[in-house]
């Protein structure tokens, strides 16, 4: 599930390559910040599982599905998720996952607040993924413009942006 195995890899493919927009595969996906039962990055992990259930999401992106350095790996770490249980409800319709999600024993709006500091500041000095991120910067993201750029979010938004995808 996860393709690569290299707990160093941030964002990056390992050889520095960046990865490919899923705009440019003909997908969709929420932004980083959209929300679903005021929880950022929910609705993009579950149409990230929908997207690789339905065999479109792009290769590089279903190599990182809930990869262990990732975004995706953070949110199910936090919330006690398996990768297994996100594909299962990526099955269901958005009103069940709302249901299951909320069922779950480790969340409630509390921990839903604090999941949200911590992931719109992934990235930045003192929260995770800090230590890669400055090599996300010059690998995978070196196409873009990063300066003053200080998170994980804002490095997807703006690589999204540049290519006209909708966030």
């Amino acid at each position: 599930m996860t393709g690569k195995d290299d707990p160093a890899e941030l964002l990056a493919d390992g050889a520095g390559q960046r990865l490919a927009s899923p705009a440019r595969q003909g997908i969709k996906l929420p932004a980083p910040r959209d929300t679903l039962v005021d929880c950022v990055w929910l609705p993009r992990i579950i149409a990230k599982a929908r997207f690789l259930r339905a065999g479109k999401l792009p290769p590089e992106y279903a190599d990182r599905f809930c990869h262990p350095t990732g975004v995706d790996a953070q949110f199910l770490a936090f919330f006690q998720i398996t990768p297994e249980l996100i594909l299962t409800a990526a099955t269901r319709s958005e009103q069940d996952v709302v249901a299951w999600f909320t069922w779950l024993s480790s969340v409630n709006p509390m921990r839903i607040a604090e999941w949200n500091q911590i992931a719109v500041n992934l990235g930045r000095p003192g929260y995770p993924l800090a230590e890669r991120f400055p090599i996300a910067k010059t690998t995978t993201y070196k196409h873009i413009d990063t300066t003053g750029m200080e998170t994980v979010f804002e490095l997807i938004e703006a690589d999204e942006l540049e290519h006209g995808f909708q966030i």
